[in-house]
């Protein structure tokens, strides 16, 4: 048998954690997949490195727990199939992954042609 615990995902931890803390290691296990499997993903997504995304930081490992993020990837994937999220909705479900780290880069500035009323 199994079973589930419900965890509380932060929210907040994913657009702000101290410079040297890793935000949800599965940014860095897509980003460390191999590239045929990103490129399915978005265009130009399978050359993407943590430098790309402002949401990952600036750490300097790869590593946990003896692992590397591709290796974990792979094991991430496999925990998923046992669930039986494989093809179409292991893409979504990694597409969704890359919007998330897509909309940390977005940035807003004020129009200038708008005189600040309204």
């Amino acid at each position: 048998g199994s079973s589930f615990e419900i965890f509380l995902l932060e929210k907040a931890r994913v657009v702000a954690h101290s410079k040297s803390e890793r935000t949800f290691h599965i940014f860095y296990q897509l980003l460390a997949a191999p590239s045929a499997f990103k490129k399915n993903l978005f265009e130009g997504f399978d050359n993407a490195t943590r430098d790309s995304f402002r949401y990952v930081g600036d750490v300097d490992t790869d590593t946990i727990e003896g692992m590397t993020d591709a290796e974990h990837f792979e094991q991430t994937k496999s925990a998923l199939e046992t669930f039986g999220i494989i093809g179409e909705e292991l893409h979504s479900l990694m597409k969704a992954v890359c919007i998330v780290l897509q909309l940390g880069n977005l940035t807003f500035e004020p129009d200038p042609s708008i005189d600040g009323e309204g």
